[in-house]
């Protein structure tokens, strides 16, 4: 008995805490065709890539 109501208190512990994590992500990362929105905020982001097997020897 005092096992299953453990088993029920730590379930209920995990179902809060995931419920509190996933309010907590609303405010994450969006695109919106332009730009990304990181937090509510806009963001331009700029990067680049090098691919060494087609870089010229020199």
């Amino acid at each position: 008995m005092l096992k299953s109501l453990i088993n029920v208190k730590l379930f209920s512990l995990l179902l809060f805490s995931l419920s509190v994590l996933a309010q907590g992500s609303k405010n994450g990362v969006t695109y919106d065709g332009r730009s990304l929105i990181i937090n509510g905020r806009r963001m331009l982001l700029f990067s680049g890539s090098i691919h060494y097997p087609r870089s010229t020897p020199d």
